[in-house]
């Protein structure tokens, strides 16, 4: 007898459990799946919007203009540049995290066209710091840039000159947050053309000393 009161009464509860649950968690055709209650989808609704809002107001901040990242400046004073040319870079996942926290260095890089492909060798990517080591990349490895091949022919027969050579400007995101590498076309200075270069500079800067002296 107590046996079945028992019984009785653990299955009105389980009922009245499971009336509670659909209740507050309604089921939705055609699946055994719990849909969200309103309060839930609403405030999610909010994020979401909260979110665009952001990425609207970040793409605006940034619209007509590029974020440099890394800059070759010892390149601008040991070479002199013939021209500039912009290519896209393939990159990993975590290259591409280490990038927009601004872990590039192009101290000592340079380009290379090997059969109509342009390589970009010693650039240092750091590896990205959340990220295990089984999914790290090689922070100097050899990385193709993304022209067009006639842009790797012209740039091959300019580089068979003598004197001249590919060196990489800036890494920077442009205005649709696109990672794009600025290369150069340069031939080396001789000592006397840095010493100009250091004189002019030197001219420049007492110039606009005495001019901010002045006004």
């Amino acid at each position: 007898m107590a046996s079945s009161f028992l019984s009785a009464w653990l299955l009105l509860a389980c009922c009245r459990a499971l009336l509670a649950l659909v209740t507050t968690y309604p089921l939705r055709a055609p699946g055994w799946r719990f849909s969200c209650s309103p309060e839930v989808r609403r405030g999610h609704a909010l994020m979401v919007a909260d979110g665009k809002k952001a990425q609207k107001k970040k793409a605006s901040d940034r619209q007509g203009r590029k974020l440099i990242i890394a800059s070759n400046r010892r390149a601008k004073f040991d070479y002199e540049i013939v021209s500039t040319y912009e290519a896209g870079i393939e990159l990993v996942g975590t290259e591409v995290k280490s990038c927009r926290a601004g872990k590039v260095q192009l101290r000592d890089s340079f380009g290379r066209v090997e059969k109509n492909t342009v390589w970009l060798l010693n650039v240092d990517i750091a590896q990205h710091a959340t990220t295990g080591g089984y999914f790290q990349h090689d922070p100097k490895r050899k990385r193709r840039l993304l022209m067009h091949k006639a842009e790797a022919r012209k740039l091959r027969s300019q580089l068979d000159k003598q004197g001249t050579t590919l060196i990489p400007l800036n890494f920077y995101f442009n205005e649709k947050n696109l990672l794009k590498v600025e290369l150069a076309l340069c031939r080396g200075k001789n000592k006397r053309d840095k010493r100009e270069d250091i004189k002019r500079k030197d001219e420049k800067r007492m110039m606009d000393r005495i001019s901010k002296s002045i006004f």
